[in-house]
């Protein structure tokens, strides 16, 4: 979309949505399949709640709404949703982040100690309370709830505070500051200050114990948290607010602000009560919108700013060759005057594509990147198996095994009503009927502006046909939006396909369905003459189009009239 439709390449297309197009062909995608409507409702929390994030773990996927949450097994299609903790025990309106951390791996006596040349020491002979695997829920508002799974359930409590952590009692190590984004990355656990601006961190090996500042008996150095709990080590990258926070390929933190991203790096050449000091790098000016907008791409990264999408490559940026480029430059007119809503915001890998889902000058929707081919080849905008639009996504989750992958998403909702939305939670591309694909063709011209040419006739083949299909083509000729009155749209319906023949079969066996692939033509003679002539096509039921052919008549004059100039 970033030059004219008439230099686009063969393969391309001005604009598609709701189609994939990794092997050639341009393939339907199908509906959501929305989830929450029933099983999320219940005595427990309203039947319409604000759903305010979704996470997965393994086979397991959490839905935490009205301050509650519910969890399944999505892969067993005997599991039903179940009560994880009751709506308002935690914020019933705040953003809701989510941790997965592993077990501690250090679990000995730390002291500090005076002899020179060392900082502290490790008590072999006393055994401080192993941490287990868990997941670790903030909202910025209440302690954060500790999540543990085990077997086929899973239970919660509340973390630690600072008080809680006992001195002299070593069954009690256990102290999480309350905040907001979080990230698990060198054996340490970060945490975003309530405020947004200061990056707390645990003790290396202890993702639940923030405690680093202790004395020669392996006490708090003070009973003010301020002084000896988190805030007593906490780092800043500047007075701007932190946006997001993630873990790049070269051993950094990527720390985004809304004045700034940063790389922020470990020091360990430099400790204070043996845990190392920070180092930054600044990156650039763009900063991913929220905590939900940030992907890695292969070993590259691309994230939603403000404005659009932007793509850097963190060992290039480390070694100050930086190549903060908006890679979405062929897409860039569809953010044109489009500002980011920042709670409307989500990206996610799944399958190879990249999904943004972002805000457009067609309305929210989801930009789709194919990491395997680097190019852009959708924009969603999907509809439940009702034909309802689902609404602005705000969260991703996926849920992947060694033969089955399903993504979860969770809707803004579309009511009128911007106090009242309807949240939904939905499963992507699993409803029971296709969306309506749609493309626009690139222009087809000669590239030699005398020429001027008359459509004839438009052959579109289709392959993988299921059902029934309607297809309809609009031709527009010398403008890149406007319909050709004079041709109009014309519609045509693909027959059925019969049940294929599997493999292995015994031969010799015939087949006597109907064809695989079927040839439709538009007979476009009563339309325009002009420059340059494309089309809108638009198509049901998953059917995939390989291949368009257009027959056009050279009706060119000897002095076209548009072409003359007089002087007076």
């Amino acid at each position: 979309m970033s030059v004219d439709d008439t230099r686009l390449g063969e393969d391309e297309y001005k604009f598609a949505s709701n189609v994939r197009n990794r092997f050639g062909t341009l393939e339907g995608i199908k509906n959501v399949n929305d989830v929450s409507s029933a099983s999320l409702s219940g005595s427990e929390f309203t039947s319409n709640p604000p759903i305010q994030a979704i996470y997965s773990i393994g086979e397991f996927v959490f839905i935490f709404f009205d301050g509650g949450c519910k969890y399944r097994k999505p892969l067993n299609p005997d599991s039903s949703w179940a009560v994880l903790y009751a709506g308002g025990t935690m914020s019933r309106s705040a953003e809701i982040f989510v941790q997965a951390v592993p077990a501690s791996t250090q679990n000995f006596l730390r002291k500090e100690t005076r002899v020179a040349g060392a900082s502290l020491e490790l008590d072999t002979d006393t055994a401080v309370q192993r941490t287990v695997a868990a997941i670790i829920v903030q909202d910025g508002l209440n302690q954060p709830r500790i999540v543990e799974i085990a077997g086929g359930s899973a239970t919660h409590r509340a973390a630690k505070t600072y008080a809680e952590w006992v001195d002299g009692t070593y069954t009690s190590r256990e102290y999480i500051p309350i905040g907001k984004q979080m990230a698990f990355f060198n054996n340490k656990l970060f945490v975003i200050s309530i405020d947004g601006t200061e990056i707390y961190h645990s003790v290396s090996g202890r993702p639940m114990d923030f405690v680093v500042p202790i004395t020669t008996a392996g006490n708090k150095i003070n009973a003010d948290e301020t002084i000896g709990g988190a805030p007593a080590t906490a780092y800043t990258v500047g007075y701007n607010i932190i946006t997001a926070l993630s873990v790049l390929n070269n051993e950094s933190l990527f720390v985004s602000t809304v004045g700034g991203s940063y790389a922020v790096m470990l020091d360990y050449t430099l400790t204070v009560f043996a845990e190392p000091m920070f180092k930054k790098q600044y990156l650039f000016t763009a900063n991913s919108i929220n905590q939900h907008s940030f992907v890695d791409l292969l070993g590259d990264f691309a994230f939603i700013d403000p404005e659009g999408l932007r793509s850097f490559n963190a060992v290039m940026q480390s070694k100050n060759e930086g190549r903060n480029s908006i890679f979405s430059l062929k897409v860039a007119r569809l953010f044109k005057d489009v500002v980011q809503d920042t709670r409307k915001c989500a990206a996610i890998v799944f399958d190879d594509y990249a999904l943004f889902a972002c805000n457009t000058i067609f309305g929210h929707g989801i930009l789709v990147f194919d990491t395997l081919t680097k190019q852009f080849v959708s924009f969603d905008q999907l509809t439940d198996d009702s034909n309802s639009n689902i609404g602005p996504i705000i969260d991703f989750a996926k849920v992947e095994t060694n033969n089955r992958r399903e993504l979860f998403a969770v809707t803004h909702g579309t009511t009128t009503s911007p106090s009242a939305p309807t949240y939904k939670c939905v499963k992507l591309f699993e409803g029971s009927n296709y969306a309506t694909a749609y493309v626009e063709t690139r222009a087809f011209c000669t590239n030699d502006t005398r020429v001027e040419q008359k459509p004839q006739e438009l052959r579109l083949l289709f392959s993988k046909l299921q059902s029934a299909s309607s297809v309809t083509a609009t031709q527009r000729v010398n403008d890149e939006t406007t319909p050709d009155t004079s041709a109009g749209s014309q519609s045509k319906t693909l027959a059925a396909q019969s049940t294929p023949i599997t493999f292995p079969v015994t031969y010799a066996a015939v087949w006597s369905g109907p064809r695989q692939i079927q040839n439709l033509l538009y007979n476009f003679q009563g339309g325009q003459q002009g420059w340059k002539v494309s089309y809108a096509l638009k198509w049901t039921n998953g059917i995939n189009l390989s291949n368009i052919q257009l027959q056009t008549q050279n009706i060119t004059p000897m002095n076209p009239m548009l072409s003359q100039a007089y002087v007076s």
